[in-house]
């Protein structure tokens, strides 16, 4: 199994440019669920998240109130590709 880099936020600011104001809301909103929870430290998963509001927001217009749903949609397509891939490996 491939081992999961951790950053830290000041690593993420300076690796793709990110607010920190930004990232602290991503938190705060529920939006992303860091990795370490206490020390706030975010994997790669929580980084594409954060990308991928950031580019909602500014590129597509998307307001607070959508995110979640969006993020949620999401969450469960990426959900139901696993499942389809369980069950395809499963029938050969």
């Amino acid at each position: 199994m491939k081992e999961k880099h951790i950053y830290e936020i000041t690593e993420i600011i300076e690796l793709y440019q990110l607010n920190e104001v930004f990232i602290y809301e991503c938190i705060e909103r529920e939006w992303i669920i860091p990795s370490n929870t206490e020390e706030k430290l975010l994997d790669q998963e929580d980084i594409a998240r954060i990308l991928l509001i950031k580019d909602l927001k500014e590129e597509l217009g998307v307001n607070d109130e959508s995110i979640p749903i969006i993020l949620h949609l999401i969450d469960q397509i990426h959900w139901l590709k696993s499942r389809l891939s369980q069950y395809m490996k499963s029938i050969g």
